[in-house]
């Protein structure tokens, strides 16, 4: 049955995130395969919880009682088949309970943040829960030792750019994925980014710019990245770079790479978390 149920959350995740599909070909014979997938589907259900839910005082409810999970969890009692999986895995017991502990307060924190003046103030205020969970995630796929900055600093800008592709759920739920100072400098409004049109169009180039240098200098910082982050760092620079001069850039923005090129991408971010293994 908790096989069972697992398999269901897996096939969930993996449906709604067919661009990672390739990542699977090449985890598919790891021992970790399913301790791998069910943290990718905690993270996702945890985001969800801080950016999916319309009421503030119900995120925090659910984000509370993943809390009380974990905790249970730690002490060996886990009750949801994600969190059984994952601390079945000896490699995620020595993690401290400070870092669960930093995650679920930026979480919390997140729920309330106000819109960001800049891009860096965007990457500002992403850092505390995605840097968060990318420590968690070098910790559990290199090791206690593995240096966290590269991960860290690719989640805050990965998040950004998930948020530009999510650009109508954004504004529905109250947010923008554009800083106010760009939106000063094209002359929209929060409302006016759901019309398409020349400034929105000008707006989100502009935005694709930035992000990609984000993603650029994230590069160069020292540290690995796992198999899902290093494909999906791979496809967002060629739909940022796409985006650039992209006709329609939320189009480009949205549109991720498919058949040979995303394959390549994905044995591309194999080689390099094979690498990057300790052994």
């Amino acid at each position: 049955m908790a096989d069972s149920a697992l398999e269901s959350w897996l096939g969930d995740f993996r449906a709604a995130h067919s661009q990672l599909e390739f990542a699977w070909i090449f985890l598919r014979d790891d021992p970790r395969h399913d301790v791998y997938g069910a943290f990718e589907v905690l993270k996702q259900e945890w985001l969800d919880a801080v950016y999916a839910i319309h009421a503030p005082n119900v995120a925090a409810r659910k984000l509370q009682w993943w809390m009380e999970e974990l905790q249970l969890a730690r002490e060996g009692h886990a009750r949801h088949p994600l969190t059984q999986t994952l601390f079945a895995d000896p490699r995620i017991c020595p993690i401290p309970a400070v870092r669960w502990n930093e995650l679920f307060h930026a979480a919390l924190l997140q729920l309330e943040m106000p819109p960001a003046s800049d891009l860096s103030a965007q990457l500002a205020q992403a850092a505390p829960l995605h840097g968060a969970m990318a420590r968690i995630e070098t910790m559990l796929w290199f090791g206690m030792g593995a240096d966290p900055r590269h991960a860290q600093a690719m989640a805050a800008a990965q998040h950004l750019i998930a948020a530009l592709r999510s650009l109508p759920m954004e504004v529905d739920y109250g947010r923008t994925p554009l800083p106010m100072s760009l939106l000063a400098r094209h002359g929209l409004s929060q409302n006016a980014l759901m019309e398409d049109g020349p400034t929105r169009r000008a707006a989100l180039r502009d935005q694709a710019r930035g992000l990609l240098h984000a993603l650029n200098e994230a590069a160069k910082l020292p540290g690995p990245l796992s198999l899902f982050r290093g494909l999906q760092m791979r496809l967002d620079r060629r739909a940022l770079r796409r985006a650039r001069y992209a006709s329609e850039p939320l189009g480009a923005i949205q549109r991720l790479t498919g058949g040979f090129g995303a394959l390549l991408d994905a044995w591309r971010a194999a080689r390099a978390w094979h690498s990057a293994r300790q052994p």
